[in-house]
């Protein structure tokens, strides 16, 4: 636990962390007073991590339905379906929302560039204008993960929403097209594994 949490400060700077949990207790009263009166604070995360669970131990009763914990993900069943606000006895109101499958990105292109401020001030340093950052040699951004200098974890997540908000950016036509393309590789690919014998495709 020491380790991720150490982790996270690394990589969300200047962000307040706090471990809870359920069964233990553990930081609920530190969490009861980051919530003040009169604000209003959203639970979010995949289904079934626990947000009811901790928004009732908040609430100090069982107000919201939660489900059983499953024995193959570990996980708790989905069971919110609808967002519901809940106001606490000190007076901060709540948000339990229904469990994300999936998390888009739009109109975040400035966005991820300040939040990954280093790495755009080493994009700055490329010897190509238009470095991907990917495999280009002069790219001081491989150059940073290659000594250390910059987190391997943090920038694969910089790639990754860097490819997310250029997707999102796309006109309709544009998506069908890369939608398309990639249903292709898709097609080519499990036929490459079908001639090599692979028995699931």
């Amino acid at each position: 636990m020491d380790a991720k949490l150490d982790q996270l400060r690394a990589r969300f700077s200047g962000i307040d962390i706090i471990v809870t949990s359920t069964v233990s207790d553990e930081g609920l009263d530190e969490l009861k007073r980051y919530i003040a009166k009169g604000q209003t604070y959203c639970f979010l995360g995949s289904s079934g991590v626990g947000k009811s669970s901790l928004i009732n131990k908040l609430l100090g009763e069982e107000t919201i339905k939660t489900g059983d914990i499953s024995r193959t993900t570990g996980r708790g069943k989905h069971t919110t379906t609808n967002r519901e606000m809940y106001v606490l006895k000190g007076g901060g109101i709540v948000i339990d929302n229904p469990g994300m499958r999936e998390v888009g990105m739009a109109d975040a292109g400035p966005g991820v560039d300040a939040f990954f401020d280093e790495i755009t001030a080493l994009a700055a340093q490329c010897k190509f204008t238009d470095c991907t950052h990917t495999h280009e040699p002069g790219c001081a951004i491989l150059a940073a993960v290659r000594s250390g200098d910059l987190d391997e974890e943090r920038y694969t997540n910089y790639l990754s929403l860097k490819k997310e908000t250029e997707y999102h950016e796309m006109n309709d036509t544009e998506k069908r097209d890369k939608d398309r393309q990639f249903g292709k590789f898709l097609k080519k690919a499990k036929k490459d594994l079908r001639n090599f014998g692979h028995k699931d495709y």
